[in-house]
């Protein structure tokens, strides 16, 4: 019997990849930001959680590659997180 699910963005790493991933794939506003609600969203309809969300947040910003604006509204690829996709 199994009674836990496995979950794939239970792993930081993972789940700041499909982050990253997600918010590569959006159009920034006038002002290169975007919006934490559709990236929230996004991301938990693949799977996440509120809380796989918010460790793949941390974890971006910890390692360089977005920001936060500080309303918390929005998140912005550094150079660093662009460079990732280019």
């Amino acid at each position: 019997m199994k009674f836990k699910e496995d979950r794939p963005l239970a792993n930081p790493e993972a789940a700041m990849a499909k982050l990253l991933e997600i918010a590569n794939g959006l159009e920034a506003d006038h002002a290169g930001r975007l919006s934490v609600a559709i990236i929230n969203r996004q991301f938990r309809d693949t799977g996440g959680s509120y809380e796989e969300y918010s460790a793949a947040v941390k974890a971006a910003i910890a390692h360089g590659w977005l920001t936060m604006h500080p309303s918390g509204a929005y998140l912005s690829f550094t150079q660093a997180g662009a460079d990732k996709f280019a």
